[in-house]
């Protein structure tokens, strides 16, 4: 699902060590490095031959066995948590001056089947290409899961009710980059750093960012990491706890986004929001995948797939324009939780006062001294209760060093309140970043969010659903569709015969189907394109079974000869659709096709 395109910026972190870190996506409002920095001790830098460590006890990667060292910088396994098969993801990164580098699993697949299965990770290792990508011109790694997916390997397309790219099964091979409504990990790898006491070291930035939205809770576990980082003994922002400090894991062991009590009904993605069919709140036509029943349902059942944040609610479908009236609601919430117009931000003030009366976006007058950003109107996250705790929202304005009991004003501006930005219906138009930070305490919910961490292990898994979820997630399929097999509402009798018939009969392998209340015609021929506005289905419905289904209406007597009719104005002859429906010889012929469809004629009146 590609639901808007992915900005990235650099983030601002690190006082002493420049803190060159995964780009994020946003606009690159803050410019001001935060005072963020906890330097502790470091184990030895010679590489190992087998990685050592142990995940998260709450997670199910404890159970994943530590793979090979292979003479790779770094390795990450992707570990599925979950009780259904997941597609694993990763974009095509690269450092400055060379090209997109696509990776690929040890496993030769990008299939992570459910927890249990002893099948549920994939290794990753990591190219040199994708190493130390803070420097201008790179593109920075970004690793995610994909869910509900229908998908062909041989055939390179996976179509996901999230997390899908491009119509893309191997989304790296493709150079394509991530969605909306996914969530996603971004990655600094092995940037080379002055080690305390002499010598170098490789440390890396990675975060969790939930700024467009969340499918899956997601946490980083390092295997192997240094107790104490080798550079800055007070860096407050290493993943391994100590006595100070406590950053694992990132997020909420068993606790889920999507979950009703979590998550706002004008924030939830539902399946039948994805279904090409306009439904409130989004009443949204560029995304139609899910495949809905003769009533227009979606089939197996409608279900939240993934939740919004404040800024992913007003990108989905699309962005507005920069142009756009701050008294449309969308408009508003885009500028005010996305930045979406920068040129609204980075005024002199000296109140917040100053900065609503310039530019209407609710930013904060952010006071803070001996920065370049002191007192500028900046972009801020929004809570819906009146305060949020720290442990929460965590490295606050006015966050304490615990290593130098030191109040800073740099780590962020002051939080607004939804109040503010929405003073009536406040629920229906911002969920609030203390929400999202209920199951994510450590992970972006909007796009300054300051949550950069770092290690220097050389394995590192990245889990989706530690703890598990109660969340119901759609079951994947290893197949596409066949049209003819789609429900009667998708009108394939009249798009065969009458619109597709001439592209079928010149060789179109796969369609874009759209059900009857969407308003669209099929495209008979999906060719190069990502197919996200329907559901993508095969024209050659090949099998080894005979089909269970046909075109003809079972409760009417000329339901033999609608199905024949609708075969020969698809392959030219009940012989040749005998062959393209899979019949293995001896079985596949004309008259054995004809007796399939009696059959089924038959058996349903």
């Amino acid at each position: 699902m590609t639901i808007f395109p992915r900005l990235l910026r650099e983030v601002i972190l690190t006082p002493a060590s420049p803190r060159s870190r995964a780009k994020h996506h946003g606009r690159a409002l803050l410019t001001q490095k935060l005072l963020m920095a906890l330097w502790l001790l470091g184990l030895s830098s010679v590489l190992p031959l087998f990685f050592t460590g142990h995940a998260n006890a709450e997670s199910c990667a404890k159970d994943v066995p530590v793979p090979e060292q292979r003479g790779s910088t770094r390795v990450v396994q992707l570990v599925n948590c979950t009780d259904q098969t997941l597609l694993g993801t990763a974009n095509a990164a690269h450092r400055a001056g060379f090209d997109p580098t696509p990776v690929f699993p040890r496993e030769g697949t990008w299939v992570m089947e459910p927890v249990g299965s002893g099948k549920n990770f994939l290794t990753i290792d990591i190219p040199q290409q994708w190493l130390s990508t803070g420097p201008a011109g790179s593109l920075g790694p970004i690793l995610w899961a994909r869910t509900g997916c229908r998908y062909d390997v041989a055939a390179d397309i996976a179509q996901c009710e999230t997390g899908g790219s491009g119509g893309r099964y191997d989304v790296s091979k493709a150079k394509l980059g991530p969605p909306g409504g996914a969530t996603i990990t971004e990655w600094n790898f092995a940037q080379q750093l002055p080690r305390q006491g002499g010598g170098t070291y490789l440390r890396d930035n990675f975060d969790i960012s939930a700024v467009n939205g969340v499918n899956l809770t997601v946490d980083i576990e390092p295997v192997g990491c240094s107790a104490l980082d080798p550079g800055n003994p007070q860096s407050i922002t290493w993943l391994v706890p100590n006595d100070k400090i406590r950053n694992s894991p990132l997020s909420v062991p068993g606790q889920d986004l999507r979950a009703d009590a979590n998550c706002l009904p004008d924030f939830r993605l539902k399946r039948s929001d994805l279904t090409g069919i306009p439904k409130p709140p989004f009443n949204q036509q560029v995304f139609g995948f899910v495949i809905v029943d003769d009533n227009g349902q979606p089939q197996g059942g409608d279900r939240t797939v993934a939740c919004f944040n404040n800024c992913g609610k007003y990108k989905f479908p699309l962005e507005p324009l920069p142009t756009c009236d701050l008294s449309d609601p969308k408009c508003l919430g885009w500028n005010v939780f996305c930045a979406g117009n920068g040129t609204k931000y980075g005024q002199p003030c000296t109140t917040d006062a100053d900065c609503q009366q310039q530019s209407g976006v609710h930013a904060s007058c952010w006071q803070n001294p001996g920065s370049a950003t002191n007192n500028t109107c900046q972009l801020r996250g929004f809570i819906a209760a009146e305060t949020c705790p720290d442990d929460v929202c965590t490295f606050p304005y006015g966050y304490v060093n615990p290593f130098t009991n030191i109040r800073t004003t740099s780590t962020q501006p002051p939080l607004g309140h939804c109040r503010d930005v929405f003073p009536s219906n406040t629920d229906s138009q911002c969920i609030g970043e203390d929400r999202v930070h209920k199951v994510f305490p450590r992970a972006y919910s909007w796009p300054n969010d300051p949550q950069v961490y770092d290690c220097d292990a050389q394995l590192y898994r990245v889990v989706f659903a530690p703890g598990g979820t109660s969340v119901p997630i759609t079951p994947a399929q290893n197949s596409l569709p066949a049209c003819v097999r789609l429900p009667k509402i998708y009108g394939y009798n009249e798009q065969t015969l009458v619109n597709c018939s001439v592209p079928v009969a010149a060789g179109a392998q796969y369609a874009i189907a759209h059900p009857a209340g969407s308003g669209q015609n099929w495209a008979c021929n999906l060719g190069a394109g990502a197919g996200d506005e329907g559901v993508i289905c095969s024209w050659n419905a090949s099998r080894t079974n005979p089909p269970g289904v046909f075109v003809g209406d079972p409760q009417k007597p000329n339901c033999v000869q609608e199905s024949q009719q609708a075969l020969i104005g698809t392959y030219g002859s009940l012989k040749n659709a005998a062959t393209q429906y899979g019949f293995p010889p001896g079985f596949g012929n004309e008259g054995n096709l004809s007796n399939a469809i009696t059959s089924w004629c038959r058996s349903s009146l």
